[in-house]
């Protein structure tokens, strides 16, 4: 069946020498231990997942909290021996097997299959490495290409829309910064395309039946490649996308295909289409789906409600009740058979009933689903009592649940949802703002990313105040600060903005933490080209909101050269910002505090402030700002910062050791 219906950094360049490639891949032919090289891929797996252990290590496991530190660089030390492993059994069993052109043996293709479904776990939804199923995926189809084996064809092109589908997940939210999500979007849907071509009766009869059930899965599970968020569909892209889901459900009243696979679970069938017509409304119809649609999608959220509440069939293996009636609410609502007052007042229903009913380790999508739908329908202006009480308490359960979550499980998905809510969120006067939300997310995510935050926040500051005193004239320019007598009474003001500018300046890092987390083997070429959107993913979030738009130049800016001529985004120039001066202290402070911690870092150790310092006066006047090197001539400022990089981090690393520790206790208490 389709899987996935159930349920500073290295660049790994792939090998292009043929020669080599092809050396290596004979060698395995004629060993013929093909037993002895799934061990090696069992191993990677292993290896990985003891990794995603290492990176969030249990902090009930851990009663001091002297201990945090010390505990996540031994874990480190391990980690990078664990990842030079899991390079070299890339590098010698897998690379050679999807890196060539040579014809696949069955045995390379059941290789290739294990270890496929070794890194996607349906089940549990814990997924390891995606990027690589995509290129396994890839590999697969093209071989295929060779071959007239119209199961292995069709095998291929289910494996091309799955692996789509979960690169999809990840790169959608890049979007509008980052529009590599439209490669993902064309391969799937040309898979998915080539495979609905076989319903064509003609093929379909000629089909062994485990093939006609995969065509019939994936009639209806092509809903998964077809639309992209944040782009706008046009009326009839949404009517294309319409008719496809009810040509899925029709396909269980045509009698030819109820012939042909009488044992077929057509309840399932439908209910499945059911879901995917009831999701094309979601984030209160944000695809602008019409009248006559919404009131069809109104009618099967209907009808997926009766199926779900029979009891001679468990629905329950496949989906949550909660999100069947949330549904059924949602499209009442958008198909005018319920009031706006009426629909907020069964949403908070809702979600105060979801908190109360999930007290435990688990966020659930349903937890995150039915206040995203909230906070469409609130006018942010105008929030009554009642809301702004169910939005804090949602803010606060999110963030503890957050924190006692896994870190690994459902990860993907869960961050779907959460970049949604920092997309839609609705900052409560006098309480949660998106600050607050985004580095608590953070904290629950990725804790040393965390540390990193504060302590890069703690770093700008001082060196902002070192420079405020010796050539203040640099902060001149800055929104409110048109001179130098401005500036000077200024200056409060002016490091609160550093220190909050800091704080939010890896915010885009939220949209990217399955990459983020890859520690067991070297980032691929695709992974990078990621990694260097999050400083314009991060500036895009944060101008949606007011309290968090002044920022947004330097989380853009913040791993720009000087100059404006080298580093990422390559379509900014930190010059040419008002911040300009802020943007040269954080990117400083980023690089100085991220080669300087021996936690987070898969493959290097951590260089001395001595080392760092030697390099910004390497990059002097290109890559860093010549004030920013001028502050490090000065020796008692120096020995500030070390002492700074010594003791604040162990602060930090406490601090947050205690945040989750409280956490843990909370969900013990609960």
């Amino acid at each position: 069946m389709c899987l996935a219906e159930c349920g500073l950094i290295f660049v790994q360049e792939r090998p292009d020498n043929p020669e080599q490639t092809k050396k290596v891949f004979m060698s395995k032919q004629d060993s013929g231990k093909s037993s002895y090289i799934q061990a090696q891929l069992q191993r990677y797996i292993d290896q990985t997942d003891e990794i995603y252990s290492l990176t969030s290590p249990q902090i009930r496991e851990i009663s001091e909290e002297d201990e945090y530190r010390t505990h996540l660089v031994r874990n480190f030390q391990r980690i990078r021996e664990l990842a030079r492993d899991n390079g070299e059994i890339l590098s010698r069993y897998y690379y050679p097997l999807i890196n060539n052109d040579i014809k696949l043996e069955e045995e390379d293709l059941e290789l290739m299959q294990f270890f496929a479904a070794s890194l996607i776990n349906a089940a549990s939804l814990h997924n390891l490495d995606m990027p690589l199923v995509y290129l396994q995926a890839t590999r697969l189809l093209k071989e295929s290409e060779k071959q007239e084996d119209v199961t292995q064809r069709i095998l291929a092109l289910d494996g091309m829309v799955t692996a789509s589908y979960l690169l999809l997940n990840i790169t959608a939210r890049l979007m509008p910064e980052n529009d590599i999500c439209f490669l993902f979007h064309e391969s799937g849907l040309k898979a998915g395309e080539e495979l609905l071509t076989y319903l064509e009766e003609d093929k379909f009869r000629l089909l062994p039946p485990e093939m006609q059930e995969l065509i019939l899965i994936n009639a209806r599970y092509i809903r998964v490649v077809l639309e992209i968020e944040d782009v706008d569909d046009t009326p009839e892209q949404r009517e294309m996308i319409f008719k496809r889901m009810m040509d899925a459900l029709a396909l269980e009243e045509n009698p030819f295909y109820r012939e042909q696979l009488p044992g077929y679970d057509w309840l399932r069938h439908r209910f499945r289409c059911y879901e995917y017509i009831c999701s094309l409304a979601d984030l209160n119809n944000r695809k602008g789906y019409n009248e006559a649609q919404l009131a069809v999608i109104h009618d099967c959220s209907q009808k997926m409600l009766a199926l779900f509440e029979r009891t001679d069939y468990d629905f329950d293996a496949m989906h949550n009740i909660k999100t069947v009636h949330l549904y059924a609410l949602r499209n009442a609502y958008l198909a005018g058979q319920m009031s706006l007052a009426v629909y907020k007042e069964k949403l908070e229903e809702m979600i105060y009933r979801n908190i109360r009913e999930n007290p435990g380790r688990q966020v659930t999508l349903i937890l995150l689903q039915a206040p995203l739908e909230y906070m469409l329908v609130l006018d942010k202006e105008h929030l009554s009592p009642g809301e702004i009480k169910c939005l804090n308490t949602f803010y606060t359960h999110l963030i503890s649940q957050m924190h006692r979550a896994p870190k690994k499980d459902m990860l993907t998905f869960l961050l779907s949802c959460l970049v949604l809510i920092l997309k839609y969120f609705v900052e409560v006067p006098g309480g949660m703002n998106l600050e607050t939300m985004g580095l608590s997310l953070i904290a629950a995510i990725h804790p040393m990313s965390y540390v990193h935050t504060l302590m890069v926040a703690d770093i700008s500051y001082a060196m902002a105040k070192e420079l405020l005193e010796k050539d203040p004239d640099r902060f001149i320019g800055m929104p409110g600060f048109a001179s130098r007598e401005a500036v000077l009474a200024g200056r409060e003001e002016i490091l609160e903005y550093v220190r909050h500018a800091a704080l939010c300046h890896d915010f885009g890092k939220l949209y990217i933490a399955e990459i983020i987390l890859t520690y067991g083997r070297a980032l691929l070429p695709e992974e990078f080209a990621l990694i260097q959107s999050h400083p314009a993913i991060g500036a895009h979030l944060l101008s949606l909101h007011p309290s968090t738009a002044a920022y947004a130049d330097v989380a853009r800016g913040h791993h720009m050269f000087a100059n404006g001529q080298g580093g990422y985004p390559d379509n900014f120039d930190p010059n040419s910002s008002p911040y300009k001066t802020v943007i040269a202290l954080v990117r400083g402070a980023d690089c100085l505090d991220a080669a300087t911690d021996q936690v987070g870092r898969s493959y290097k150790e951590g260089k001395t402030l001595h080392q760092v310092v030697e390099e910004f006066k390497e990059g002097r006047g290109t890559s860093y700002a010549d004030y920013m090197v001028d502050l490090f001539q000065d020796e008692d400022f120096c020995d500030d910062i070390q002492s700074l990089l010594f003791t604040k981090r162990e602060v930090h690393y406490r601090e947050t050791f205690r945040l989750l520790k409280d956490s843990e206790t909370a969900g013990d208490e609960t």
